[in-house]
């Protein structure tokens, strides 16, 4: 009797163990739970400006048993012209002089390649504004279902040397910091933060 009992608690151990027991999860994309958000910088002490794209349209495979699946599987869009740095009269200026002077500055491509780690590594976030392509390295972090990735992208990889400086032109005095000098920095840092939907059987 003695060892019936023991083996019954045994049994509930092993198949409740994390160790033994295994979920069927399916994760998902969820554009609800994702932020994107860049920094630019001006002055010659490198003062950030903050903002998002209000219209980012992904495409892909946007369900699987695996967040790495997913991230390396799913394409996005993002629409230049819904850039938001909470200041109207900037965002025209940018819209106009920055991103207009591409030929293909309406959109930039993108999607992640080379994701090296686990729960912290490193990728390759691959954009593109119609024929001007580039690769950035980016770090990423999971913390539960959420991944936080961040880089830095040169513009001028992207084509937009000639929008850097006309931005630049248009705002001249309110790119001046405190020692006189107007700059406009060609990095700009991105972050991306997404939450995924988890779902166990």
């Amino acid at each position: 009797m003695k060892f019936f009992c023991y083996f019954l608690i045994l049994s509930f151990f092993i198949t409740n163990s994390p160790v033994f027991s295994e979920e069927n999860c399916v994760y998902e994309y969820d554009p609800k739970q994702t932020k994107l958000e860049w920094t630019a910088f001006k002055f010659t002490e490198r003062t950030g400006v903050k903002g998002t794209f209000d219209q980012i349209s992904v495409s892909g495979k946007t369900k699987a048993s695996s967040v790495h699946e997913i991230v390396t599987k799913l394409q996005f869009k993002i629409s230049t012209s819904s850039i938001n740095s909470s200041v109207a009269d900037r965002d025209e200026k940018i819209k106009k002089n920055f991103f207009g002077s591409h030929k293909s500055g309406k959109f930039i491509t993108g999607k992640v390649s080379e994701l090296v780690g686990i729960e912290k590594g490193s990728a390759k976030l691959n954009l593109q504004m119609g024929a001007s392509k580039t690769n950035i390295p980016v770090q990423f972090e999971w913390k539960g279902d959420t991944v936080e990735m961040v880089g830095t992208v040169d513009v001028v990889t992207l084509g937009l040397t000639e929008g850097l400086s006309k931005l630049n032109a248009v705002c001249s005095e309110l790119h001046k910091g405190t020692d006189g000098v107007s700059k406009l920095w060609p990095t700009v840092d991105v972050k991306v933060v997404s939450t995924f939907k988890k779902t166990c059987k």
